[in-house]
């Protein structure tokens, strides 16, 4: 494997982080599955080559470090049997990665914009019915 790429998206207000892992691979009819943080994950096949995505609440997924494991299907059995008993030896995985995430970051305006376009609606209201009055004088 080759050309990994990782991403963090966050949109203001989110409650999650999602990993997003993309990738080429030089064996395209192999079966893969990824392990980050020791959870088992399916890669599926996109038009630009693989992807995987791992999405868990903020406080689940803090900044660090993360190991990404790539396991064919042989190995992703044994890796599953390791799991359930570890005295069977852990499994070598076809390919790893590691990627860091910088953690969440609060980008933005301190509040909301929904508050802000609810002032702004409210004072052109305002604006428009003192006009309003005005004009009825």
């Amino acid at each position: 494997s080759s050309g990994i790429n990782a991403e963090w998206p966050l949109r203001p207000g989110a409650t999650e982080t999602a990993i997003l892992v993309e990738f080429s691979a030089d064996c395209p009819d192999s079966k893969l599955s990824v392990v980050i943080g020791g959870e088992v994950l399916p890669v599926y096949a996109t038009n630009d080559g693989h992807m995987v995505t791992l999405v868990k609440e903020h406080s689940a997924l803090p900044a660090s470090s993360y190991s990404v494991d790539f396991y064919d299907e042989a190995g992703i059995a044994a890796y599953k049997n390791h799991v359930k008993d570890s005295d069977v030896a852990a499994p070598t995985p076809v390919h790893s990665a590691s990627v860091n995430h910088p953690g969440v970051s609060k980008e933005g305006l301190p509040i909301q914009t929904e508050f802000i376009v609810m002032v702004a609606s409210l004072l052109v209201w305002w604006g428009a019915n003192s006009i309003k009055a005005k004009i009825s004088e």
